[in-house]
């Protein structure tokens, strides 16, 4: 790491995950015991469907090598952008090869017309009404009958519409997660008369990435603070955790039960995966820049629910 680059502190435990042996440790110190499925899953990528509100749905699964079916593993969900499919968010973001490296295990869903109903956004999956929410439930514990989980490491991420779907579990499924990371999208979910609002029912860890240059980046300030507000945090002021050059990440870290909110900018970003490089979309970071993938597990690898 050359001498422009800072560490992001508060996210960084230091070493890789290492699923446990034993079983899930509570906050007592009490191993919980996890049963794995008698059906084991192996390595590589699957695709697998289910029924959910009169609709077959469809999910990418991919298991990383050295995959023990004998052992917990963290679960990563990744939702794709609006009219992006599983597979394009797949290659899109490039979480296989962290998943290879870090240890978890990562499922890619399928929205309803390549969307997600994220509240006031997007596409034919929030015209239609369609229950993702639920989708989401009827998913993990279809991932969770054939793939060793850990109940207490699931995190979800996404980008630009996909983001805004983790915002959404955020607010409505926040037991379910232990952390979340958005990428490029925005929170849909308005306190007004004709939503019901974002009511986490706990504090939880959110990491959040926009780029400059993207119309969207100018919500980010506002979504911060209020997760900051849900989190309790009562930081005067964010801690720069993560400089390399003019890309920054700043982070809440006096917030309770233990979270954190953090803020990354992409200077001169486009609508992109920071650390995706090309981007199709427009300019984002080079991967020894600023790569989302490393600071969101960053975060997932210390965020225990």
């Amino acid at each position: 790491m050359d001498a422009g680059t800072r560490p992001v502190e508060d996210l960084d435990s230091g070493a890789p995950v290492t699923p446990s042996d034993a079983g899930v440790s509570t906050d007592s110190g009490t191993p919980k015991t996890v049963s794995c499925p008698a059906t084991r899953a192996s390595s590589g990528e699957t695709r697998a469907t289910l029924q959910h509100d009169g609709r077959t749905r469809e999910y990418l699964t991919y298991i990383p090598s050295g995959y023990d079916p004998a052992r917990p593993w963290p679960l990563v969900l990744n939702f794709h952008g609006a009219t992006m499919t599983a597979q394009q968010q797949r290659d899109f973001s490039g979480m296989n090869a962290a998943a290879d490296a870090k240890g978890f295990v990562v499922v890619y869903p399928q929205g309803v017309g390549n969307s997600w109903n994220a509240g006031v956004c997007c596409g034919e999956a929030q015209t239609s009404n369609v229950d993702d929410v639920g989708f989401v439930r009827e998913l993990l514990a279809a991932v969770q009958a054939s793939v060793c989980i850990d109940p207490d490491r699931v995190y979800s991420s996404g980008f630009s519409n996909g983001g805004r779907m983790t915002y959404r579990l955020g607010c409505e499924l926040t037991d379910t997660f232990a952390a979340l990371a958005s990428v490029a999208g925005t929170k849909s979910f308005p306190d007004d008369q004709n939503t019901p609002g974002c009511k986490p029912t706990k504090p939880i860890s959110m990491i959040d990435f926009m780029g400059s240059a993207d119309p969207r980046s100018a919500a980010q300030p506002g979504q911060i603070a209020e997760w900051t507000a849900f989190n309790g945090c009562t930081d005067a002021m964010p801690m720069e955790t993560y400089r390399q050059g003019q890309h920054v990440c700043s982070t809440y870290s006096q917030c309770s039960d233990g979270t954190s909110v953090t803020a990354c900018t992409v200077d001169g970003g486009d609508h992109c995966w920071p650390g995706s490089y090309p981007c199709l979309l427009g300019n984002t970071s080079r991967p020894e820049e600023l790569s989302a993938n490393e600071l969101i597990w960053k975060l997932f690898e210390r965020s225990v629910r």
